[in-house]
């Protein structure tokens, strides 16, 4: 890849390529790799991201914001579709969260050790705060909003850590009786 005079262009190219190598390797990408799957000489990504931390501390904020987008055109839709009624926002996480993502394994095990780094973490946590807010404001009881949300963050965070996940009629039986709570 030439030198863009679009930087974000640049940014965007090496966090697809780094999402890439993360399907393919895992936990073990390597600056190297992304580079090289972005076309892109290292000291090119070093300059926009100068660690593998920052790398994928990018990586996560935009996994965060392309689940707000999706969120928000699920939940457009369903508004269009019924009106804004209680429990629309909670119906689209439920259908958010319960869409299979193909990266999700490989990106998992990458981001996990951001964990680790309180600035990232406390970064993340602000920037995924929306959670909570949007909840509360979907006009349903919080502890109950709380309850579906947390039951679907629950699902992913066990499929994260190697809990036994459920056979397809378990997930959907446990989709609908969350769709059911989300109804006034």
């Amino acid at each position: 890849m030439a030198r863009s005079a679009h930087p974000e262009l640049t940014r965007a190219a090496l966090l697809a390529a780094a999402r890439q190598v993360l399907r393919r390797q895992g936990a073990t990408l390597s600056l190297d790799a992304v580079a090289r799957e972005a076309g892109i000489s290292k000291g090119g990504l070093l300059h926009h991201y100068p660690t593998k931390e920052r790398l994928l501390a990018a990586l996560a904020h935009a996994l965060v914001e392309d689940f707000q987008r999706e969120l928000a055109a699920v939940h457009g839709a369903e508004t269009a579709q019924r009106g804004p009624q209680p429990g629309a926002w909670l119906r689209a996480y439920i259908e958010v969260c319960f869409r299979p993502d193909v990266d999700e394994p490989a990106l998992s095990a990458a981001l996990a050790p951001l964990g680790a780094l309180p600035e990232q973490l406390a970064s993340l946590q602000e920037m995924q705060a929306f959670v909570l807010r949007d909840a509360e404001a979907d006009g349903l009881p919080a502890g109950r909003a709380h309850a579906v949300r947390l039951a679907c963050d629950g699902l992913w965070l066990g499929r994260q850590v190697g809990i036994p996940d459920l056979d397809a009629a378990r997930l959907a039986a446990l989709k609908e009786e969350l769709i059911a709570w989300t109804r006034p």
